[in-house]
């Protein structure tokens, strides 16, 4: 995007004026003299300076010193076309029907959130549930003993302690077995 500041006429820079060190009277005649050899236009005041120029309504529209055209226009042209605001609409609605329209959407969000906090709590019913099951499973199973098999050798118990497999290894009461 093009920049809209014009930097060829700023004297002190976009931060105004700054405490600089003062030239000495050899160097001002040199810095002129390098700057007279160019080509530069001394027609007047420059562009940052010249006040604005009255508008359509009769007042003027400056809008600052730095900011502008590259022409050096400060000022803005009187509108050609009218803003999209100011069109009339075809069927425009009354207050109360904008009102209700606002007043059902609030009902349906409202639903929607009840909806959505019902489903999760369903899950959350169903999660506990299955956990339960499965937590009775495993007691059922430990106290038939469908999956148990005594051990009774210690090697055999000190090789699956150091396997993949100790997480299978459970401390049963005898009377289990007894029951057999």
């Amino acid at each position: 995007m093009a920049c809209t500041i014009d930097f060829r006429r700023l004297d002190e820079g976009l931060g105004g004026t700054r405490n600089k060190r003062k030239r000495s009277d050899e160097e001002e005649l040199e810095f002129t003299f390098t700057n007279t050899s160019m080509d530069v236009d001394d027609e007047g005041e420059p562009s940052a300076k010249r006040t604005a120029i009255s508008s359509a309504e009769g007042k003027p529209t400056y809008d600052g010193v730095i900011a502008g055209r590259v022409s050096g226009r400060k000022w803005k042209q009187p509108r050609t076309k009218r803003a999209s605001a100011m069109n009339i609409k075809v069927n425009p609605r009354t207050f109360d029907e904008r009102m209700k329209e606002k007043e059902i959407k609030k009902a349906f969000k409202s639903r929607v959130d009840e909806l959505k906090l019902e489903i999760k709590n369903n899950k959350i019913e169903k999660r506990l549930e299955r956990e339960k099951r499965e937590k009775k499973k495993q007691e059922n199973i430990l106290r038939t003993g469908t999956k148990i098999q005594k051990i009774t050798n210690p090697k055999t118990l000190k090789k699956i302690s150091k396997s993949k497999n100790k997480g299978q290894l459970r401390k049963v009461p005898d009377e289990m077995f007894k029951r057999k």
